[in-house]
């Protein structure tokens, strides 16, 4: 049995969309299938909750939470035994999303010493999911092609990482592509990927939205501007996008803050 494109066995309750990509989350609250089956595409899931036993080409592996799952196109393998509730998060990819991004599917590595990262970037991943704003598809594009990057890297920090911080600060309140930022730095979105993780500490829409998040932090403080006018200061889409990063970020409503 094969699977056609964004087709899984359990229930898929969200779905996203980018070019040769898309990313689901399935949930698995009751019996399926157990029947050998394979995928249209290249597909990874990251284990969110439960597991099961995988078996392919004769090898039974016992798959729990936090491991990665990868399955090149039309290979076959099937799970049994699933643990109820099980919930992973799924990428399938276009052979295109490799050439367009000048990526190699060979590159991925969960080697011992790059799974910890493999895992990071997924679930930076599943993280966008759950914020879904206006930097969401930029930030995972920057993700997967982190994920499929050549891991060697130069140990001296590149010229163009203070330029690029520097950019960002500038620009803190406005949306800035990521092919943008590659275009003015003369640096491939590839290389950009590669790094910013490392000398970032996180997403570039992670560390874009702690920087509207520091802004607003101060004009709560320090000023007596509605929510809404430093939501519509800061960049953020609207008043309920920014209570919802704020609170994400800081744990706390804005209207509390002129509180404490």
């Amino acid at each position: 049995m094969e699977l056609k494109y964004n087709t899984f066995l359990g229930t898929t309750n969200e779905k996203f969309h980018l070019d040769f990509c898309s990313i689901s989350l399935v949930n698995y609250s009751k019996p399926v299938s157990e029947d050998w089956h394979s995928h249209e595409d290249i597909h990874l899931s990251l284990i969110l909750q439960g597991g099961n036993l995988e078996s392919r080409k004769k090898q039974d592996t016992q798959v729990s939470s936090g491991k990665i799952m990868v399955y090149n196109q039309g290979e076959i393998h099937r799970n049994r035994f699933t643990s109820f509730p099980s919930k992973n998060l799924n990428l399938e990819l276009k052979n295109d999303f490799f050439s367009k991004n000048e990526v190699n599917f060979n590159d991925l590595n969960l080697s011992e010493n790059r799974s910890v990262e493999a895992y990071l970037d997924l679930i930076y991943i599943y993280n966008e999911l759950q914020v879904n704003d206006s930097y969401t598809a930029n930030s995972i594009q920057l993700l997967l092609k982190s994920l499929f990057a050549n891991t060697k890297t130069s140990s001296h920090k590149p010229i163009w990482v203070k330029q690029l911080k520097e950019i960002i600060e500038d620009r803190w309140n406005e949306f800035i592509s990521l092919d943008e930022l590659a275009l003015i730095l003369n640096v491939h979105p590839v290389t950009i990927s590669k790094y910013f993780k490392k000398y970032f500490n996180g997403s570039l829409g992670d560390y874009m939205r702690k920087i509207k998040v520091r802004k607003a932090l101060y004009f709560l403080l320090h000023t007596q501007m509605s929510i809404t006018e430093i939501a519509f200061a800061c960049g953020f889409s609207d008043h309920s996008h920014m209570i919802r990063i704020f609170k994400m970020y800081v744990g706390y409503n804005p209207k509390h803050i002129r509180k404490f």
